[in-house]
């Protein structure tokens, strides 16, 4: 069972002060980070004490968001808050709805096992069928590319799940997109009909691509944002094969969250604080927007 709204605000103000010690009045969202073991085990114990933080019934409403760490659409920066280009956008949602979101940030495997099992109340990811069973999308989204990454020419990028065969390429292990666009990824590994390489995360199969592991990477545009960082001299192509919206995936049994962001989407897509891709306008992003920290 969640604690009734007025102690799970009081949880989030308790755990922001843990982050950041600080006398100023609580921000409209937070960023968690799952390594935190400490921090995590505070929050819990307040999470479920209803007692701890009794209050009256006129505390704004609570939200968890599940992210994964994917500069720059989705990430914590250097001064620990939750941004991104996606992630900022979702913030102005969260603020124009009037309730507190708490960002936690963990990894990719996790983030859709959670949301699943009922322990978030809401997950920004791409719009796949598999989460249809426990969740809605909302009425927000955002255009997200995804193809690959190449070290030896755009001729040798396949296009068709078939041109696939005879070659090695890196995935992010946990990652879903590269099976919309090859489904039997894993049998024609396992039939040896491709070289397949399997990393625990995006700065780590990002890695194995500058060291030349193999020449093909699947990754979405943003990839370039880690290569960037570290070889901007690095020679590469990269050709997007596949579109998919990411949305805000809401538990079903949380119709309320869903109903505030759709209507906050409507109310900031009427007042046109956003561009063509749903996120913040150039303006507003240039103010809200803080770049990630590589994490080697």
């Amino acid at each position: 069972m969640w604690p009734n709204p007025a102690t799970r605000f009081k949880c989030a103000k308790f755990f922001e002060w843990l982050r950041k010690p600080s006398l100023f009045p609580l921000k409209p969202y937070v960023v968690f980070n799952y390594k935190s073991l400490s921090r995590l085990a505070v929050f819990v114990v307040l999470f479920f004490t209803n007692s701890a933080f009794a209050a009256g019934g006129h505390s704004p409403l609570v939200i968890t968001i599940d992210s994964f760490s994917f500069p720059p659409i989705l990430h914590e920066s250097e001064s620990g808050e939750f941004s991104g280009t996606m992630g900022e956008t979702v913030k102005m949602l969260c603020e124009t709805g009037g309730v507190s979101c708490v960002f936690e940030i963990v990894p990719l495997k996790r983030a859709y096992k959670r949301v699943e099992r009922g322990e978030v109340d809401a997950f920004v990811t791409i719009d796949i069928q598999q989460l249809n069973a426990c969740c809605t999308p909302s009425d927000w989204s955002s255009p997200w590319t995804a193809g690959f990454f190449s070290s030896k020419g755009r001729d040798s990028i396949p296009k068709e799940p078939n041109e696939l065969r005879g070659k090695e390429l890196i995935v992010v292990g946990g990652m879903k997109s590269p099976y919309l666009f090859a489904k039997d990824l894993d049998q024609m590994a396992e039939d040896e009909l491709i070289g397949l390489h399997k990393s625990r995360d995006i700065i780590s199969a990002v890695h194995m691509f500058l060291k030349g592991r193999a020449p093909l990477l699947w990754g979405g545009e943003d990839f370039k944002w880690y290569i960037d960082k570290l070889d901007p001299e690095a020679e590469y192509d990269f050709v997007p094969v596949i579109e998919i919206p990411v949305v805000v995936w809401v538990r079903k049994d949380r119709p309320e969250i869903l109903k505030m962001f759709n209507e906050a989407f409507a109310k900031v897509k009427q007042q046109k604080l956003l561009d063509d891709n749903n996120l913040l306008s150039p303006a507003l992003m240039g103010q809200r927007y803080q770049d990630a920290v590589l994490s080697q």
